[in-house]
């Protein structure tokens, strides 16, 4: 029971160190854009997505993403809710 709880101790201890060489989190403070129709977007790579699968209607959504140059930027618009209304 010692070995491992030591071994979950050294473990945790260096869980941060595995994640150290990713370029800019998700969480990482992002000015936030206004999605406009038509706006061409460089998507490399999704980072986070809000999610609406819980809410009913339109509702506001932000993703974050990487660009072919390694930038990461973040784009508000709006997007249906994933509940549906249902008569009962």
């Amino acid at each position: 029971m010692k070995f491992a709880a030591i071994t979950a101790t050294v473990l945790a201890a260096f869980a941060p160190l595995a994640f150290a060489n990713e370029k800019a989190p998700a969480s990482a403070k992002v000015d936030v854009q206004e999605y406009q129709y038509g706006m061409q977007l460089d998507i490399d790579q999704v980072l986070q997505r809000t999610d609406n699968s819980r809410k009913n209607g339109v509702v506001p959504s932000v993703l974050v993403y990487r660009d072919s140059q390694g930038d990461v930027h973040a784009v508000r618009f709006m997007e249906w809710g994933g509940l549906s209304s249902q008569n009962g």
